[in-house]
């Protein structure tokens, strides 16, 4: 009987005893568990680190999440001798290759205060960050700072709302100011509108006015250019007669002779052409003279030609002027062409003169323009 208690007891004491141990080793387990889930005692991890100027709601321990599944957690902070804090960052090793040169760490905060740590996935062209490099810090906008600017907004709002309830309550005001402002605005804009309709008339006028001088100046210019032509055919003839006259040929030509009596006359218009010269060099040495003359000539053209610019409805009888000036530019060319010089140039006729003008050659002037 006393055996068989005692057998009893002692079964039930080894039971004790076995689960007793039981516990332990479950709770061991848990610690174990639980601090290789703290610390990583027994897996892989990847550090990282970075800073920032304030770790307000940054705290050890607090989650770090990569595209928003949990990789770590913060491992520690530190002052720096910059006055920055350092971050340290502990990772599972098998994420590393997430994370590229490019990633940054942004530090976000919920509407509780509760902050955590996110890391975005870098470009797979960059190369993977190495155990212990420094990674960029973000930090979103504190909810803080959101509210205080909100509540500088609201203020601003605010103060337009009643602006915008004053200038309500005056437009409705028959007589108020606002209202007498924008008639008096209305009036101006109406005034300048037609003035500017005015100048756009007469710059019209204008306008039309040199589209028909351009059309009378037409047979102007066309006549300028044929005397330009004649011009050339007289310039090529004087060039067939200085070949004729390198040649020995014509009265010129036997110029060369020194014996002949045209030899003396051109030797004594010679001394007299040096004279000529003499009084021309004479004359160069007064020409700066001259020059402040036409410098002031055309000082006075210019105020003249501004003049002309204003009456330009007097421009029809300036033409007139111009047809009259043409012609006695044409009496004058047909003069030229009859005068004694030419009449040196071309071999003498007989029973004429060596140095008689030709007065039975008759050239024709070219038309005047018509009015």
């Amino acid at each position: 009987m006393l055996e068989t208690l005692i057998s009893a007891r002692y079964r039930f004491y080894q039971r004790a005893v076995g689960l007793l141990v039981l516990a332990t080793l479950g709770v061991l387990f848990a610690m174990l568990w639980m601090t290789n889930r703290q610390f990583g005692f027994f897996s892989q991890t990847y550090h990282l680190h970075g800073f920032l100027d304030n770790v307000q709601s940054i705290q050890k321990a607090i989650p770090v999440t990569l595209a928003g599944l949990k990789v770590g957690e913060v491992s520690d902070l530190a002052i720096t001798d910059y006055n920055r804090i350092r971050i340290e960052l502990i990772l599972d090793r098998e994420y590393q290759p997430r994370i590229r040169e490019d990633s940054a760490a942004q530090v976000k905060t919920d509407l509780l205060g509760n902050a955590h740590i996110e890391i975005n996935m870098g470009n797979p062209a960059r190369s993977v960050l190495r155990d212990g490099a420094d990674i960029p810090f973000l930090r979103s906008p504190d909810l803080d700072a959101l509210l205080k600017q909100a509540q500088e907004q609201l203020t601003q709002v605010s103060v337009v709302l009643a602006n915008v309830r004053t200038i309500t309550e005056e437009l409705k005001k028959p007589e108020g100011g606002l209202l007498g402002t924008l008639d008096a605005f209305a009036q101006v804009t109406q005034e300048f509108s037609t003035r500017l309709s005015g100048y756009l008339q007469r710059i019209d006028g204008v306008l039309r006015d040199a589209a028909e001088l351009s059309g009378q100046l037409g047979p102007l210019l066309r006549e300028l250019t044929a005397v330009s032509r004649e011009a050339s055919r007289s310039a090529a003839d004087l060039a067939a007669v200085g070949a004729r006259i390198r040649e020995g040929q014509g009265v010129l030509g036997g110029m060369t002779d020194s014996g002949s009596p045209l030899s003396r006359d051109v030797a004594a218009s010679t001394r007299k052409l040096r004279a000529v010269l003499t009084g021309l060099e004479k004359l160069t040495d007064r020409l700066p003279v001259y020059g402040q003359q036409i410098e002031r000539i055309l000082q006075q053209t210019e105020r003249m030609t501004a003049k002309l610019a204003e009456a330009s409805s007097q421009v029809p009888g300036l033409i007139d002027k111009s047809r009259l000036v043409a012609e006695d530019v044409d009496d004058m060319v047909g003069g030229i062409k009859r005068s004694a010089l030419l009449r040196i140039l071309n071999p003498a006729e007989p029973g004429r003169r060596l140095l008689e003008a030709p007065r039975d050659i008759e050239w024709s002037a070219p038309a005047a323009p018509p009015p």
